[in-house]
């Protein structure tokens, strides 16, 4: 191991530790608003120079350390502080007809969407019982269904905007975002699953996993996400031509969109 490696190494397991230290230390202080507030300034600097496996790992160790999945609710709310005011105003300015300023829309709507669902998963769970759930639990598929329907944004940067992007000879940030874009989909369609199925299945257990779920969608789409604005739209608006922007905007037009009407 060279050691530009072993630096990296130890820069990862010291970020690790660090969003460890400061997510026990808000558990710690939950009755001291003001030193949460602090915590929370100080984990948002960390976690802005942390990648998701950094996060992934702290979360999942601090699980296997007794942290429960109400204290990782508080690690997702803190973490979507970070993401979400990239995903509602990002950086790269286009035009109000470019395709990216579409799918950067796509972005704040599907956001919604997820934030909405998790929402809704919290509210079922607190009615205690399936039957006393069954609004939220109506809900829950429905919003499903929508983030399915919004599966047409991955499916416009697939066929459009990602084979341009390799015919430039950049092939590995469109196949690591497809690989992502696939997982999310698999994702989606467990929580479908579960829910279809709800009247098969404990309600405790059913709850605790699509909350577990829920959340674990929300997190992988904010850090997809940071990876599409920061990496791939930046590289594309490098690369692609003029021409071959009208092109992929008349193949989306053609494609169609997912209803965004959401506010």
């Amino acid at each position: 191991m060279n050691r530009k490696t072993k630096t990296a190494d130890r820069d990862f397991t010291a970020t690790k530790e660090e969003l460890k230290k400061l997510l026990k230390k808000i558990k710690g202080k939950e009755s001291d608003s003001r030193a949460i507030s602090d915590a929370r300034r100080e984990f948002k600097e960390v976690l802005a120079r942390a990648t998701p496996m950094m996060i992934a790992l702290a979360e999942q160790e601090l699980v296997q350390e007794g942290f429960s999945q109400d204290d990782l609710v508080t690690a997702c709310d803190i973490h979507l502080e970070l993401f979400k005011d990239s995903i509602e105003k990002p950086d790269l300015e286009v035009p109000a007809d470019h395709p990216i300023a579409r799918f950067q829309e796509d972005h704040r709507v599907i956001l919604r969407m997820m934030e909405e669902l998790r929402e809704t998963v919290l509210k079922a769970k607190s009615r205690g019982s399936l039957e006393a759930a069954r609004a939220e639990m109506e809900s829950i598929e429905e919003l499903i269904g929508d983030l399915l329907e919004a599966e047409n944004h991955n499916v416009r940067q697939e066929n459009t905007l990602f084979p341009i992007l390799e015919r430039h000879g950049l092939e590995q940030p469109p196949a690591i975002m497809w690989l992502e874009h696939t997982e999310m989909k698999q994702q989606k369609k467990k929580i479908l699953s579960l829910i279809t199925e709800r009247e098969t299945k404990d309600f405790t257990t059913l709850i605790n996993l699509l909350e577990a779920m829920s959340i674990m969608l929300i997190e992988k789409f904010a850090a997809h996400t940071q990876k599409e604005q920061n990496i791939l739209y930046v590289t594309a608006l490098e690369v692609i031509t003029e021409e071959e922007w009208n092109d992929i905007k008349e193949e989306c037009d053609n494609l169609g969109y997912f209803d965004a009407r959401r506010n």
